[in-house]
């Protein structure tokens, strides 16, 4: 399911330029008040497969406009801002999660710069038609990672040889999650291929900033065309292309 949020300003006008962290801590918390048996896929350890955990649920980047950067800071100079969340969920809990959101009242920002919100409106976003081969636009940065032998992450441009296969990979492993936990069948992988079709913009974003357990987190905004099965194409527009979906990673946009 694919929800766009309207946010309004009760008050304050200052932002971070980073807020994925804080962000996906509110969704978390909006999740939380849901009785377990339907919260569980989320705020516990989601879905499993080799070892992995995966939180189906990914978000944009704040639709700021109009907006100016005032060096760390970002100022809003509207009344509403907006916001797309999409979760990988059955259909029948649609309502239930529209339900969670509405209306609710939070705080967004860091010990500097904060600002007070409230969901003043959501809508329902009717489903991409999905073909096997798609072109997706990056609304927030796509993360995509490598170990190195020191046990640290190399996060990977778009341009690099095995960028597409490993994109592919994190999918495919998103899919067998889904069919161990009984919520998809089994897909069987075939005709892969990943295009880059602009020069990709790096984007590094803070997690927890100005604290002790403060991180760094690579991604890259670009157009890219897949081809995959249908069913993986679904996968990645609502639980994230790439890795750490739940904290703004890898929500993308469909493309004539």
């Amino acid at each position: 399911m694919e929800l766009n949020l309207t946010l309004r300003i009760i008050s304050g006008n200052h932002l971070p330029l980073n807020y994925q962290y804080e962000l996906s801590s509110w969704i978390y918390k909006v999740i939380s008040r849901a009785d377990a048996g339907h919260s569980a896929f989320l705020h516990s350890q989601g879905f499993e497969t080799e070892g992995r955990h995966f939180k189906m649920f990914t978000f944009s980047q704040l639709d700021l406009r109009p907006y100016k950067i005032v060096g760390n800071e970002i100022k809003l100079l509207g009344t509403e801002i907006s916001l797309n969340v999409r979760f990988m969920v059955d259909s029948s809990l649609e309502n239930f999660i529209k339900g969670l959101f509405l209306q609710q009242r939070f705080q967004l920002g860091d010990r500097y710069n904060i600002i007070d919100f409230e969901v003043s409106g959501i809508e329902t976003v009717q489903p991409p038609v999905f073909h096997s081969t798609m072109h997706y636009a990056c609304l927030s940065p796509i993360c995509v990672s490598q170990k190195r032998t020191d046990g640290t992450a190399a996060y990977l441009a778009p341009d690099v040889i095995d960028y597409g296969k490993l994109l592919i990979e994190n999918l495919q492993r998103k899919a067998n999650a889904l069919v161990a936990a009984g919520t998809n069948n089994h897909i069987i992988p075939s005709g892969f291929n990943f295009k880059l079709l602009n020069t990709p913009r790096k984007k590094g974003v803070h997690i927890k900033a100005n604290t002790e357990s403060h991180t760094q987190v690579i991604g890259y905004l670009f157009h890219f065309e897949l081809t995959a099965p249908v069913e993986l194409h679904e996968i990645g527009y609502y639980a994230g292309f790439g890795e750490k979906n739940s904290m703004g990673f890898g929500c993308v946009n469909t493309q004539n």
